[in-house]
C-alpha cells in the first residue's frame, strides 16, 4: 500500500516535468538559426512555417478579477506561446505560463477566421476541474497577440509580442 502511495507521487511530481520539456522543445524549434546555440538533434526537425503567424510569441497576462497581496496593482505574469497554424481555421497554442514561483504550460487549439493579415479567434477550452472553462477572444497580426480570457475563477489579457 506504501509503495503504491510513493508510485503516485513520484508520477504526480514527473508530470509539470514533461511539460516543460515538450514545451522547450517546442520554443527551441522555432528559434531562427542564427540563435542556435548547439547543433539541433537529429529528432528535432525545423518546423515548416505553415502560417504567416507560427513562431514563438512573449508578453504578460493581467489578471482583471485578481490583486497584488498588499497593492491595487492587478495580479499577472509572464507569457510565451509557440503559435502553429493546423489549417486556415485554427491555431495550435502551447503557452507556458509563469505567476510568482508558480510555472503552467496549456495546450488550446484556437479556432477563428483569417482577415487579411490577421487572424480573429473565439471559442472555449477547459483547463481543469478547479479553474473550470477558458471562454476567450484574441487577434493576432503578424506583430501582436491580444487575447481576452474569461472563466469562473479569473478573467483578463494576454499581449504578446513576436519574438524574432
Amino acid at each position: 500500500m506504501k509503495y503504491t502511495r510513493l508510485l503516485l507521487a513520484l508520477f504526480c511530481l514527473g508530470l509539470p516535468a514533461c511539460s516543460t520539456h515538450y514545451f522547450r522543445k517546442e520554443w527551441r524549434q522555432w528559434t531562427p538559426p542564427a540563435e542556435v546555440q548547439r547543433f539541433p538533434r537529429k529528432s528535432e526537425p525545423i518546423p515548416n512555417v505553415g502560417g504567416k503567424l507560427d513562431g514563438r510569441w512573449e508578453g504578460r497576462w493581467t489578471s482583471n478579477r485578481h490583486t497584488e497581496l498588499f497593492s491595487r496593482k492587478p495580479e499577472g505574469g509572464n507569457i510565451r506561446c509557440v503559435l502553429t497554424r493546423i489549417d486556415p481555421y485554427r491555431y495550435r497554442a502551447h503557452f507556458e505560463v509563469k505567476w510568482k514561483t508558480f510555472t503552467e504550460y496549456y495546450l488550446a487549439e484556437l479556432y477563428g477566421r483569417e482577415r487579411g493579415n490577421n487572424f480573429e479567434a473565439k471559442g472555449s477550452f477547459p483547463v481543469s476541474p478547479v479553474f473550470g472553462t477558458y471562454h476567450y477572444r484574441a487577434t493576432i497580426t503578424p506583430a501582436q497577440f491580444s487575447l481576452r480570457y474569461d472563466s469562473r475563477y479569473d478573467s483578463g489579457t494576454m499581449e504578446l509580442t513576436r519574438v524574432r
